[in-house]
């Protein structure tokens, strides 16, 4: 074998390891990329069921509450009113 054949065949065997780094480079990025943007789209429906929860329970609060008050003589409101959602000084 010449020096020449000799170098052109390392040369491709070089350059057949750099493109199987890339490649699995390149795949490696793909998988994490993914990954990345199932956990945020993880995070974005905790955090939409955890809004829709207190918004369910804030609307039963202020639907409990609109009950009480509508069984209530319009004294005893203002009595709830006054003890209960004063600014305390």
């Amino acid at each position: 074998m010449t020096l020449e054949m000799i170098i052109g065949l390392l040369a491709a065997v070089l350059a057949a390891i750099a493109a199987a780094f890339g490649l699995g480079h390149s795949r490696g990025t793909s998988k994490a990329e993914a990954k990345s943007d199932q956990q945020r789209t993880e995070e974005h429906v905790a955090a939409t069921e955890a809004v829709a929860e207190r918004r369910v329970e804030t609307t039963k609060g202020a639907r409990d509450v609109q009950q009480t008050v509508n069984h209530l003589p319009d004294d005893d409101v203002d009595r709830e009113l006054r003890e209960r959602y004063t600014r305390k000084t």
